[in-house]
C-alpha cells in the first residue's frame, strides 16, 4: 500500500507525501525519485534508520520521524542541506552525533521531545538559523553555553528534564521570547536571564527556586509561570498586570 502510494505520488510530481502510521520498517525505495518532495510524514512507523533514498531528496524542507525507533539521531541528515522542520519526537533516542549539525544550517524547529537525550553537543550552534528548540521529556542534565549563541531562536522548551542550573550566557539570546523550563531542578534563575528584553513567556514551574534574580523585574513578561516552587517572596515581578497571566500558587 506504501509502495503504491509513493507510485502515485511520482506520477503526480506531488511535493508531499504522508506515510504516517502505516507500520513501515523501512522507506519505499521509490521515494528517491521524488526529487521535488519538500515534505516527507513518517510519523508513527517502526523506523530505526534513515535510508539513502530520504537523504537523496535534495529540496526537502520538512520531515517528520515522529514516535518511531530510532536510538540516535540518524547522521546521514547532514545531507539535507534545504531542512526546515525536523520531528524526531517520541523515539529512543540517546545519542547526538556532533556532525549532524554541519548540514543542517537551515534548520528553524527542532523537535525533539520525549527521547531519552542526557546531553547536546555543543555542535548545535552551528543551527544560526533555528527559531524553536523543544526538548521536553528528556533526561537533560545540563545545556551548554554553546546554545546561547543561536541569535534567532525565539522558543526554548525544556520542560521535564534534570536541569540544575542554566548557564549564564543564556542572556545571549537576544530575540527568545518563549522560555519553558518547567519540571526540572533548578533551585536558581541565573542574572544573565534579565538582558532577554524581548522574553514575553517564561515557565519555571514545578522546580526548587526560592528566589528570583535581582533584576528580573526589567524583563517585560506578559505570563509568568512558577507555581509548585519553595518561593520566599510570593511578588518576583513587578512588571506582570493585573490583566496579564502570574501564576503563583
Amino acid at each position: 500500500m506504501a509502495d503504491l502510494l509513493v507510485l502515485r505520488a511520482i506520477r503526480g510530481r506531488a511535493r508531499t507525501l504522508n506515510l504516517n502510521g502505516r507500520r513501515l520498517q523501512r522507506v519505499p525505495g521509490a521515494v528517491g525519485s521524488l526529487t521535488q518532495l519538500a515534505s516527507l510524514q513518517l510519523k508513527s512507523n517502526c523506523l530505526c534508520q534513515l535510508p539513502g533514498e530520504v537523504v537523496a531528496l535534495s529540496n526537502l524542507s520538512v520531515l517528520n520521524l515522529g514516535n518511531n525507533q530510532f536510538t540516535k539521531v540518524p547522521e546521514e541528515l547532514k545531507y539535507l542541506h534545504s531542512l526546515q522542520v525536523l520531528h524526531m519526537f517520541g523515539n529512543r533516542i540517546s545519542e547526538i552525533p556532533a556532525c549532524v549539525f554541519d548540514g543542517l544550517e537551515n534548520l528553524k524547529f527542532l523537535n525533539l521531545n520525549n527521547n531519552l537525550i542526557e546531553n547536546l553537543p555543543v555542535e548545535i550552534q552551528k543551527l544560526q538559523r533555528l527559531e524553536k528548540l523543544s526538548i521536553n521529556y528528556n533526561h537533560l542534565q545540563h545545556i551548554p553555553k554553546e546554545l546561547c549563541v543561536l541569535q534567532n531562536l525565539c522558543e526554548l522548551h525544556l520542560g521535564h528534564n534534570q536541569l540544575e542550573t542554566l548557564p549564564e550566557h543564556i542572556g545571549y539570546l537576544s530575540n527568545l521570547k518563549e522560555l519553558r523550563i518547567y519540571r526540572n531542578n533548578l533551585t536558581g534563575l541565573p542574572e544573565g536571564l534579565c538582558r532577554l528584553r524581548n522574553l514575553r513567556i517564561l515557565d519555571v514551574a514545578g522546580n526548587q527556586i526560592q528566589a528570583f534574580p535581582s533584576r528580573m523585574h526589567e524583563i517585560p513578561l506578559q505570563e509568568l509561570y512558577c507555581e509548585e516552587n519553595p518561593l520566599l517572596l510570593k511578588e518576583p515581578v513587578s512588571a506582570i498586570q493585573d490583566e496579564e497571566v502570574l501564576s503563583l500558587k
